[in-house]
């Protein structure tokens, strides 16, 4: 019996479409997916000689590795919650105060820090960074920490708790801590004047709060509140470490010290 085949199916010419099946050829032009291809980026440095190398370090149960942290002060004028969304989309993050604390005594060490090039940093280098963090003088300049307080439990203030809430992320559109404890062992009240920075530096709580036998100086502290956050100050009247800062304020000087895992790539 003699099969004819037909010329068109659905409209199209099936011309060939025999010779192609026997030879393994695709019978049709393959279409392109309306779903992207996953793209996994690997975030770069593009100026590295401008970034300090912060060993990762252990205290108590706290931990975090080896980082990178910004020389200077960025995203100035953002308020806290704006600051940790333009970070996340850089794929960065704000130090916390433990963290300010180790970058501030590896600075005030002055002969082991090193640029994100593996340069180390002369001395002259290591004092110009602090003056500008600490020095009491003119501009203003302040810098925000990832560090948020919440009173939990108890009635009418009898019996709550404050805790420390730091890791922030920012995802859809909220920013969430993966880290919630109980502050313990820190100076509970304000000092105005003062502490004694290097005090407070060399005897931090494992948050990087002064602890409550601290010694005097001229270190103005205000201790954490309820929904406040974290940050430092300095201006011509004195130097501040300050845990009582509306999330939501904004200020031109006002910025962050952005800080990215070291394995993170660099682009020369």
């Amino acid at each position: 019996m003699k099969i004819t085949l037909p010329k068109h199916f659905l409209g199209k010419s099936v011309a060939g479409t025999l010779e192609r099946v026997l030879a393994g050829t695709p019978t049709s032009t393959p279409t392109s997916s309306t779903t992207p291809p996953s793209i996994v980026t690997t975030p770069t440095i593009t100026d590295p000689q401008n970034y300090i190398i912060l060993p990762g370090t252990i205290h108590g149960k706290y931990t975090y590795p080896q980082l990178l942290v910004s020389m200077t002060i960025t995203h100035k004028n953002k308020n806290w919650n704006d600051t940790h969304a333009a970070l996340a989309a850089e794929q960065a993050s704000m130090l916390s105060p433990r963290q300010f604390v180790d970058f501030l005594n590896l600075l005030q060490r002055g002969n082991s820090a090193y640029d994100g090039l593996g340069k180390k940093l002369s001395k002259k280098k290591c004092d110009a960074i602090l003056d500008e963090i600490w020095t009491v003088r003119d501009p203003w300049r302040a810098e925000w920490f990832d560090a948020k307080f919440e009173s939990r439990g108890g009635l009418a203030g009898i019996g709550t708790k404050l805790f420390i809430n730091y890791g922030h992320t920012f995802q859809n559109n909220t920013v969430t801590p993966t880290h919630s404890e109980e502050l313990t062992g820190y100076l509970a009240n304000d000092k105005t004047p003062g502490i004694d920075k290097d005090d407070w530096l060399a005897k931090a709580t494992v948050h990087g709060l002064p602890n409550p036998s601290i010694s005097d100086g001229q270190l103005y502290y205000w201790h954490p509140h309820n929904g406040k956050v974290a940050g430092f100050y300095a201006n011509s009247v004195w130097a501040s470490l300050y845990c009582g800062w509306d999330p939501s304020y904004t200020d031109a000087r006002l910025g962050v010290r952005a800080a990215r895992e070291k394995n993170i790539r660099i682009k020369l």
